[in-house]
């Protein structure tokens, strides 16, 4: 099934971007064959560290492939509704999970490099999986701030994906964040300037605007990145904490 609506595949076709919804609902099918029905455990005592570790890194995967796949979905929604708030919110909750993925990724090539403990590496798992930063949880610690996990995708990806310093998933993130937060890209959703009776005349319906198309875009390289920066976690996992 394709992972967007009739009605968005129309909004993009109509702009002359089909080949943009062809790459996304790929990337989204390769996305689904990394799906798991369950992580199985066993029993506690016959975990060791390592273990238990390559399965809470197998859970951290398949709770990411979950919100990803459900990210993508949702960003049809919005583009349906032309709602560029809720798709801007969507595709930058696309490149989050991304960039978690990444930051892993990363800490398992420092544990490699043994810039890192496997003790510090288990904790940092352990805290992306279960880690909050609400007073409700005050018994958990806190998760790896998301623009860490930016910035270490980056480097990540300059290295060993681009292999050039390009940066691109923080300017992708700061460009989302401009229409996430109320700021002059997301306050310009809401009006346009009528000069001729300067005025500013508050929008009652949606337009679909170029903004929508780029944050269409930045979800396809999202999506690319994302699948490709799976294969590499697999291969850390596997590699890092073999026993």
């Amino acid at each position: 099934m394709a992972c967007l609506s009739k009605e968005a595949a129309d909004i993009l076709t109509n702009r002359n971007e089909a080949e943009l919804q062809t790459a996304i609902e790929t990337h989204h099918e390769t996305l689904l064959k990394q799906r798991a029905d369950c992580v199985d455990y066993g029993k506690p005592e016959e975990l060791t560290p390592k273990k238990n570790a390559r399965l809470n890194c197998e859970l951290l995967k398949q709770v990411l492939i979950h919100r990803a796949d459900q990210l993508v979905t949702a960003s049809s929604t919005m583009l349906a509704e032309k709602n560029l708030y809720g798709l801007s919110l969507v595709v930058r909750g696309h490149i989050e999970s991304m960039a978690i993925l990444g930051y892993f990724t990363r800490r398992l090539q420092s544990l490699k490099a043994g810039n890192i403990t496997f003790e510090t590496f288990e904790q940092d798992i352990r805290n992306g999986l279960m880690g909050a930063k609400h007073n409700l949880f005050e018994l958990g610690n806190c998760p790896v701030n998301i623009l860490t996990c930016v910035q270490h995708t980056d480097k990540y990806l300059d290295a060993e994906f681009f292999h050039e310093k390009k940066e691109m998933v923080e300017d992708i993130y700061g460009w989302l964040s401009e229409f996430a937060h109320p700021n002059f890209c997301s306050n310009k959703t809401a009006f346009t300037v009528d000069k001729e009776n300067n005025r500013m005349v508050l929008r009652k319906e949606q337009e679909l605007t170029e903004d929508h198309i780029q944050a269409m875009r930045n979800l396809r390289i999202s999506s690319e990145l994302f699948n490709w920066l799976l294969t590499a976690f697999d291969e850390r996992v596997k590699e890092d904490l073999s026993e």
